[in-house]
């Protein structure tokens, strides 16, 4: 293996989620001041976090971020997404199905349900975002809490894209993938393995990871994925 490269993977995994993950744990704190000092509406949601999550945004690498709020935890709207997305930093209020044109009830989705339930940091995807982006995104999502209760996630977007010219080098000079959590393909050297395709993560290291970069290696006459590195760490 070459180690010189696997760090340099490993550095560059830390360096984006780690500056994802510092801004998320930033946002949590504000927000919840917020929501401690009274009823919050979404005028005045929008208006707390704009200005540093658009300074937040002007890392190239990003594709979106911002804070979605629990149902009728904001006193005037019982659904919102503060969240500014895309080139133009466009703003997100409410999100709406593009099929139907009605409110999409974002509480369904893993970004949002799998950090209520575990109260810890998420990773969801590679999934296609028909809301936002129209493309394949990595949203990292951090649970607030309030009151004794979950005021909603603080997030942020990352397109797949991103990933691969941030990544794709490194992994094919490994001959390895990138995977999340469940194992299924963010991104590989490999052409024929597709993003979101299934391959399994490490006996060893990746269970506590969110994201882990992996290969198939030879084990006495077996073949078995080998962790080449993950974040966290």
């Amino acid at each position: 293996m070459n180690v010189d490269v696997s760090t340099d993977c490993a550095a560059r995994i830390e360096h984006h989620f780690g500056a994802i993950l510092t801004e998320l744990e930033r946002m949590r704190a504000s927000v919840a001041a917020l929501f401690d000092d009274g009823p919050v509406t979404t005028d005045r949601l929008s208006a707390h976090i704009e200005a540093d999550t658009l300074a937040f945004l002007q890392d190239p690498t990003l594709l979106g971020s911002g804070f979605v709020a629990a149902p009728d935890a904001l006193s005037d709207r019982r659904l919102y997404l503060a969240w500014w997305q895309g080139a133009g930093r466009d703003f997100l209020g409410e999100a709406e199905v593009p099929a139907t044109g009605e409110a999409i009830d974002y509480t369904r989705q893993p970004w949002f349900r799998t950090p209520e339930r575990t109260g810890k940091l998420n990773i969801a995807g590679p999934y296609v975002d028909f809301i936002c982006a129209d493309e394949y995104v990595m949203t990292t999502t951090l649970p607030v809490y309030a009151g004794g209760r979950m005021a909603g996630v603080a997030g942020a977007d990352t397109s797949v894209e991103t990933l691969e010219t941030m990544l794709l080098p490194g992994l094919r000079e490994l001959g390895a993938t990138l995977v999340n959590a469940h194992g299924r393909v963010v991104v590989s050297a490999d052409p024929h393995r597709a993003t979101g395709e299934m391959i399994g993560v490490p006996a060893e290291g990746g269970a506590e990871r969110l994201l882990s970069v992996v290969r198939l290696a030879d084990a006495d006459g077996r073949e078995q994925l080998e962790s080449l590195a993950g974040w966290p760490a």
